[in-house]
C-alpha cells in the first residue's frame, strides 16, 4: 500500500537542523538485541536516571542509520490505506516502541504485528484501517501527539475518497502507540499546541474529535519510568527536576483525563513484564470513576508486545473482540 503524507508544504517541530546536535550517542554500534536490553532497563528503571545515550543510541543506530527515519528532522508522517469497500468505520493504527522507534519499520512490510497485520486483520472484520508513522525520539512532545491530531484531521477532509464515514474515524494504539491513542484523546484533543512558527492550513481547521479511543498494553504515563522523558523532552530540561517532574504531571493520563465522552477498549496481557497490569487497571479505574464507556479485555498469560501476531489464540481473541466491540458503537 502506498503511503500518503498528512501534513502540508510545512510539517510543525520539522527543521534543516541534524538530529545528532540534540542527541548523546555512543561511539559503539551494539547488537540490536543488547542495544534494546540497554534501552529497556533504562526506560523501565523506576528511579530516574541519566541514561539518555542508551536511549539515544538505540534510536540512531537501530532507526536513522539504516534510514528508516532521517538524519535531519526532515521526516515527513505518513498513513497506509487498508480500506475496505463499504466500511464506513475507520480505524487508525498506531505501532508502538518507546517513542524511540517503530515497531512496524522493525517487523518489515506484511510482518507488521502492530502495524499492517492489525489493518489486516480489521479488513476481515469488514472495518477500514490506516496504519500511522509518526514522529519520535528525538521529536519531542506535542510534536509525536500532534502528529495523531493531522492524522484525524486528514481523514475526515479526506473520507469520501475513501467511503469512510468522517464521524466515525477511531484510533487504536499499541504500548507507546496506546500512550499516542489516549495521550491525545486525553491531553491534545480540541486544543491547539502548534509550535509559534507554525501557520495552520484548511486540514487544521477539521475537527479533531474521535468516536472512539483504544489501546493495546498502553503506556499511561512516564511516573514509573522517569528516564523515559528522555525520549520526550529536550534534555536539559529532563535533567532538570522540577521540569521534569512538571512533563510528568502534564502527560500522566490519570491526572489528566478528559476523554469521559469517548468510548474506550483496551485489552492486556496478565503476565506483561513491561507495563504492570495494575497500572493499566489504574487507568481503567480511573475512566469508570469519570463515567467513561470503557470496555476492557484482560488476556490470561500474555506478556508485552503481542499485537497481531498470526501464530498467537491471543490475536483472533482480542481482535474480534474489539471489531465487534466497535461495531456496536456505529448502531
Amino acid at each position: 500500500m502506498k503511503s500518503m503524507p498528512i501534513w502540508g508544504a510545512s510539517i510543525p517541530g520539522n527543521s534543516h537542523e541534524e538530529k545528532s546536535a540534540v542527541m548523546e550517542i555512543e561511539k559503539r554500534k551494539k547488537p540490536r538485541m543488547i542495544q534494546t536490553m540497554a534501552m529497556l532497563q533504562a526506560f523501565c528503571a523506576k528511579e530516574f536516571k541519566d541514561e539518555k545515550s542508551a536511549l539515544d543510541s538505540m534510536t540512531y543506530y537501530h532507526t536513522i542509520e539504516p534510514g528508516y527515519e532521517k538524519h535531519r528532522f526532515e521526516d515527513i508522517p505518513t498513513l497506509t490505506p487498508f480500506p475496505v469497500k463499504g466500511g464506513k468505520q475507520a480505524v487508525i493504527v498506531i505501532p508502538g516502541g518507546a517513542y524511540l522507534y517503530k515497531q512496524s519499520d522493525f517487523d518489515g512490510e506484511g510482518k507488521q504485528n502492530e502495524g499492517d497485520r492489525v489493518a489486516k486483520a480489521l479488513n476481515e472484520q469488514g472495518i477500514s484501517a490506516f496504519v500511522l508513522w509518526y514522529r519520535s525520539n528525538p521529536y519531542y512532545f506535542p510534536i509525536p501527539l500532534l502528529d495523531v491530531q493531522r492524522a484525524v484531521r486528514y481523514l475526515k477532509v479526506h473520507a469520501d475518497e475513501f467511503g469512510i464515514d468522517p464521524e466515525q474515524i477511531s484510533l487504536i494504539g499499541f504500548s507507546a502507540g496506546g500512550f499516542q491513542s489516549l495521550g491525545f484523546t486525553n491531553v491534545l484533543c480540541g486544543k491547539n499546541m502548534f509550535p509559534a512558527d507554525y501557520e495552520p492550513d484548511t486540514v487544521d481547521q477539521a475537527s479533531d474529535a474521535v468516536q472512539t479511543a483504544s489501546a493495546g498494553y498502553p503506556m499511561v504515563t512516564f511516573k514509573y519510568s522517569p528516564t523515559g522523558v528522555f525520549a520526550a523532552m529536550p534534555a536539559e530540561d529532563a535533567r532538570n527536576a522540577e521540569k521534569r517532574e512538571a512533563f510528568i504531571h502534564a502527560y500522566d493520563l490519570m491526572e489528566q483525563f478528559t476523554s469521559a465522552d469517548v468510548p474506550q477498549f483496551i485489552h492486556y496481557g496478565t503476565k506483561d513484564m513491561l507495563i504492570p497490569p495494575a497500572l493499566i487497571e489504574e487507568y481503567v479505574q480511573c475512566a469508570r470513576d469519570h463515567g467513561c464507556d470503557i470496555t476492557t479485555l484482560a488476556l490470561e498469560g500474555a506478556n508485552h508486545g503481542y499485537g497481531a501476531d498470526p501464530k498467537g489464540k491471543k490475536t483472533i481473541q482480542w481482535i474480534e473482540a474489539y471489531a465487534n466491540w466497535l461495531k456496536t458503537k456505529s448502531q
